[in-house]
């Protein structure tokens, strides 16, 4: 039998979903794909406020006849709102987030923790609409909840503001005729043998997935010979020019944020990234003494990061006449957004904004290249080829992406000494990325 999760997925590629079926222990999820499957089981779960009062229909681990069977009880019952509302039609199982029965007619509801809709999410929908109707009552429409990128968090949550219903029902009937050849053709592809598919696209499109380990030993990637030169190409009279801009004192500066898609504290919104770490290094002069100082937001619901954090760090970087940031944008735009939720701190954040510069500039525009980088700017890439001592291989934290998850678990984490170790990992992980521009500059002024 396919589920919704099941055929969506083999719509994006029949391998993966016999792979599902039949080798299921060769999957390997990542952990921001767990916490995004978390995510969208906790919204889920508050969209039900929406529409208050409902019978769950899913009363086991997960949906399944009974639930399906409840569920058409519900309806004979005169429930008019049903949660996980489960139906059963062409060998193909669905529970509808939300099923809601108003001056006699049904409509149903899709809730994604998104801040919109996406293509993918219209296929999702349209396997749903096509079981219900084929199994159940008539729909007179259907509707995609999101969050609300506008809403700004005052006091308690207000779920009437929090999301939008969207209306789906005219492009998921024009994919309803391609329906039953696409279920017919899945269940097919479940009874033969694995399907050969090389790697492409629909392996981290419109998510990453949680196969690719196993077809990457199937299908190995054609790898160069050839060593590659570290070589540098350099453009000496443009690093000159860089180098000899940069006034001291001298600061380098790297933020690390959250991005709860329900907002967590007041003056925020869905999946706003909120500063809860910076590493910051300065050297007052030239060739002088470089110190480090850093913040790390306590994890506590009740305190807004972003209060402590904003004016430790305009007390810190008060006399300094250029702060080093590496990708400019992503720290400008915090900076910006924390001028606009906290207005007392404008003139401070602004001439914090005033004094920022690109160190990624020399790299992007050519004017140090090794092959070694592969044609990227990414500090990933360049630390390694200039500084190969230093490395993220061996820190618990690697990225970006890691530190926000992590962080925002230690919010409903009770264990202490777990809670203690994580924070020194994310002070590790901070750190480095402002010592790799620290030394990355060193060497551009060694040019």
């Amino acid at each position: 039998m396919l589920s919704k999760s099941r055929y969506t997925r083999g719509l994006n590629c029949p391998k993966s979903l016999w792979l599902y079926a039949h080798k299921r222990e060769m999957q390997r999820i990542s952990e921001s794909t767990q916490a995004i499957f978390a995510r969208g089981t906790s919204v889920g779960e508050l969209a039900q406020h929406y529409f208050p009062n409902g019978k769950m229909a899913v009363l086991e681990d997960f949906p399944g006849y009974t639930s399906a069977k409840r569920t058409q009880e519900f309806i004979q019952q005169g429930i008019e709102t049903i949660y996980e509302a489960t139906f059963i039609y062409q060998n193909t199982l669905v529970a509808v987030d939300i099923l809601l029965k108003l001056k006699g007619k049904w409509y149903m509801f899709e809730v994604k923790s998104t801040n919109s809709v996406k293509p993918e999410h219209i296929k999702d929908v349209a396997i749903q609409y096509f079981v219900v109707t084929g199994s159940g009552p008539e729909l007179e429409d259907a509707f995609l909840m999101h969050f609300n990128r506008d809403y700004v968090r005052h006091g308690d949550l207000e779920i009437d503001k929090l999301f939008l219903p969207e209306n789906v029902r005219e492009p998921i009937l024009q994919l309803q005729a391609d329906i039953p050849g696409n279920i017919k053709s899945l269940l097919q592809t479940l009874k033969e043998p694995e399907p050969e598919i090389a790697m492409g696209k629909q392996c981290i499109s419109p998510y990453e997935c949680d196969f690719t380990n196993y077809c990457l030993e199937l299908w190995p990637q054609e790898k160069e010979t050839v060593e590659l030169s570290n070589k540098a190409e350099v453009m000496q009279n443009e690093i000159r020019e860089f180098v000899a801009n940069v006034e001291y004192p001298l600061c380098y500066l790297d933020f690390e944020t959250l991005m709860p898609g329900v907002p967590m504290f007041d003056e925020s919104r869905p999946y706003q990234q909120i500063p809860f770490q910076y590493s910051l290094h300065v050297q007052n002069e030239k060739d002088g003494e470089i110190r480090h100082c850093s913040y790390l937001a306590e994890n506590n619901l009740n305190i807004d990061p972003r209060k402590n954090l904003i004016p430790q760090l305009i007390w810190e970087t008060q006399n300094a006449k250029t702060i080093f940031v590496y990708n400019i944008a992503f720290e400008r735009t915090r900076i910006n957004e924390m001028i606009r939720d906290f207005t007392r701190y404008a003139s401070e954040l602004e001439h914090i904004n005033e004094r920022l510069v690109d160190l990624i500039i020399p790299f992007r525009k050519g004017y140090y290249s090794m092959e070694s980088m592969e044609g990227s700017s990414s500090i990933k890439k360049v630390l390694p080829a200039l500084c190969p001592e230093l490395s993220y291989e061996e820190l618990e934290i690697r990225d970006g992406m890691t530190a926000s998850n992590t962080f925002l678990d230690l919010y409903y984490c009770d264990d202490q000494e777990r809670v203690s170790q994580t924070r020194e990992h994310l002070l590790k992980y901070c750190h480095l990325d402002t010592l790799a521009m620290v030394k990355i500059f060193e060497v551009l002024k060694k040019v």
